[in-house]
């Protein structure tokens, strides 16, 4: 990781700029290493929600695939920099507050894609997180959940909406 996914330090200002999207989607702490997107299958107009998105440099290269993205943190400071970044690409919007009290503004079924890649799933008690995106997820739709196994390692899980 660099400093892009951290605010900056006391007395210490980058000048924040639009990004082009990631070519890859990083799963894991190690980039370059670990499944890719091509895990979640065609995304070409899936709608994809990130549970903690960040800076928004994941949602953003969703985006390349086809994919319409709402990213979902409750640090007002990660909202404001993934809109710096990448709030000017079109089917990318981000939004602050809770992911469970989100995704339950949105229209019951109407995600395909669910993440949280050392997300909201690694910081809220699951139960209710779970219920919200069981709501949000259409009949078929995937919950990704990247989470940290130990210092060296991470769990990955995908789980499909029935």
């Amino acid at each position: 990781m660099d400093d892009r996914h951290h605010p900056p330090r006391p007395g210490r200002r980058r000048a924040a700029e639009r990004l082009i999207p990631p070519s890859r989607l990083e799963l894991t702490r190690r980039p370059g290493v670990g499944p890719d997107a091509s895990l979640l299958g065609d995304l070409t107009g899936a709608l994809v929600v990130e549970l903690g998105c960040g800076s928004g440099h994941n949602l953003a290269h969703l985006t390349t695939r086809g994919a319409h993205c709402i990213g979902i943190d409750r640090d007002p400071f990660k909202v404001h920099r993934a809109r710096t970044l990448y709030g000017h690409l079109p089917r990318l919007r981000f939004r602050h507050g809770d992911a469970s009290d989100q995704l339950r503004r949105l229209p019951t079924g109407s995600a395909d894609v669910c993440l949280s890649i050392f997300g909201a799933f690694s910081f809220v008690a699951p139960r209710p997180l779970l219920a919200a995106t069981a709501n949000a997820l259409r009949p078929g739709g995937q919950l990704l959940i990247v989470l940290r196994a130990d210092d060296h390692h991470d769990y990955l899980t995908v789980l499909t909406r029935r």
